[in-house]
């Protein structure tokens, strides 16, 4: 700003810029912490908020890196500039208040839906610093909105990625734009702004909580923006011996999922299953497809392998076309690469279904929610998780029964209503690895036993059984 004490001054440096004098910017995410209450649409909208465990890693590890941060997660409502771990929360909570009539932390789901908020919102933020000059800085910001009973109402992701420099990780640019796109999809919202405008905090009665929905209430599309499916399979190996019917399976999986409702499937058969292409295509293109409301089914038909570790553990691996006999960790894909691979993918729900062998898997228990819970389809496929199945343990031979593998034959039988254990219409991961355990095990004559759990949260895949008339 000019003032009139130094203005023949201004005069002559604006005649000096000639018309290519700089304009004053304004930063939008600062007036996004600054906007008035009254212009937000969810001003009359109390909203409870549950910060992830994610988040409280994402601000430990940049306290780490940033040598800012030594306190709890406590002490992070307040943002300090000077500070970047605390803005992961701090700055988050300040546009939070900026546009709703309150904000309430929670310490779990549970406390949140029992209170009287609202709108309840998950916060899972995750960073990661360049590990050199050149590479890029990144910042990932997810918000899942629900109602009190926990049924979704919409996803919001802010994402920031800034090179570092020489002398900086610029790890504080990289928030700023994460927080910027979150400011942006927020207001944007037509879910959030609908649920807002419908009504204040819904009364929800033990009669209504009661109510499990039917198959009919899972129509296409009301649980999932988009499925996705990426099958397998490998018959003739560079350097393993050939498999009969890997191709066959995938292709029957293909046609199956295609069936029941996927959006896309996507098929790569033998010398096509490079470890570079299937690394590229897990890693990279459905990174960048799929949605946070998505769900996604890999299925991979070949042979799998179980590694000796040093220190006694075993670490599993799928092998692809190109892989070596012998150096499995700089040519198959191994089970820590797959967990990598399952973080990258932003679905709300990932189930891999694996006709291979092998151990070291890393598993936690193969249930979440029990089927009796109030509400138990609605919670299942509001959560986040990431489910396996595969068709053995280490050592152990695929069977194959009438043209498939026996595990990819009971699969499709299960997707077909058999492994719909309490007769809802609707068949989850969890049912369906349950119902394929014992089967294939006892066609095999217990030579083969398939293990079915979880690598991360505790949501469930669904799918919907097909009725006589082909809904």
């Amino acid at each position: 700003m000019i003032t009139k004490k130094f203005w023949p001054i201004g005069v002559v440096l604006f005649c000096l810029a000639g018309c290519a004098a700089v304009p004053t910017y304004t930063d939008p995410l600062l007036d996004s912490l600054n906007s008035p209450l009254a212009a937000s649409p969810f001003g009359n909208t109390n909203l409870g908020v549950v910060i992830t465990e994610n988040t409280q890693k994402a601000v430990a590890y940049t306290g780490k890196r940033t040598g800012f941060w030594q306190g709890s997660i406590q002490d992070l409502m307040s943002a300090d500039k000077d500070a970047a771990p605390k803005r992961i929360v701090g700055d988050m909570m300040k546009i939070l208040q900026r546009r709703f009539k309150s904000v309430v932390v929670f310490e779990n789901l549970t406390e949140a839906a029992a209170s009287e908020v609202d709108m309840i919102m998950t916060y899972d933020a995750r960073a990661a610093f360049a590990p050199r000059h050149g590479q890029p800085t990144t910042v990932e910001l997810l918000a899942m909105f629900m109602t009190r009973d926990r049924q979704p109402l919409d996803t919001i992701v802010g994402n920031g990625r800034v090179n570092a420099s020489t002398s900086s990780y610029n790890f504080s640019p990289a928030l700023t734009s994460a927080l910027g796109d979150f400011v942006y999809r927020l207001d944007d919202s037509a879910k959030l702004k609908a649920h807002t405008r419908r009504a204040v905090a819904p009364v929800f009665t033990s009669e209504v909580r009661e109510i499990r929905p039917k198959a009919a209430d899972l129509k296409h599309g009301s649980y999932y923006e988009k499925s996705w499916a990426v099958v397998i399979g490998i018959n003739n190996y560079d350097a393993w011996p050939s498999l009969e019917y890997a191709v066959n399976d995938a292709h029957a999986v293909k046609q199956k999922l295609k069936e029941i409702g996927f959006d896309e499937v996507i098929e790569v058969l033998d010398k096509d299953a490079t470890r570079a292409r299937l690394l590229a295509l897990l890693g990279t293109e459905l990174r960048e497809k799929v949605g946070p409301e998505d769900r996604v089914v890999i299925f991979f038909a070949g042979h799998g392998q179980t590694e000796s570790l040093g220190d006694g553990r075993e670490r599993g691996y799928i092998i692809p076309v190109d892989g070596n006999v012998t150096d499995y960790f700089t040519t198959a894909i191994s089970m820590t690469q797959v967990r990598e691979l399952s973080q990258r993918i932003r679905a709300k729900h990932l189930l891999y279904m694996m006709d291979a062998c092998y151990s070291g898997l890393g598993l936690t228990r193969a249930a979440g929610l029990n089927p009796i819970t109030d509400g138990y389809i609605q919670k299942i496929t509001s959560m986040r998780s990431v489910q396996m199945i595969t068709a053995g343990g280490k050592g152990e031979q695929v069977m194959e029964l009438d043209g498939h593998g026996a595990f990819t034959q009971y699969i499709l039988r299960g997707l077909d209503g058999e492994a719909d254990r309490d007769n809802d219409g609707v068949v989850t991961a969890s049912e369906l690895g349950a119902f394929v355990k014992p089967q294939v095990s006892r066609a095999s004559d217990n030579m083969q036993t398939p293990q079915f759990g979880r690598l991360d949260g505790e949501g469930d895949v669904v799918f919907v059984v097909r009725t006589a008339s082909g809904s």
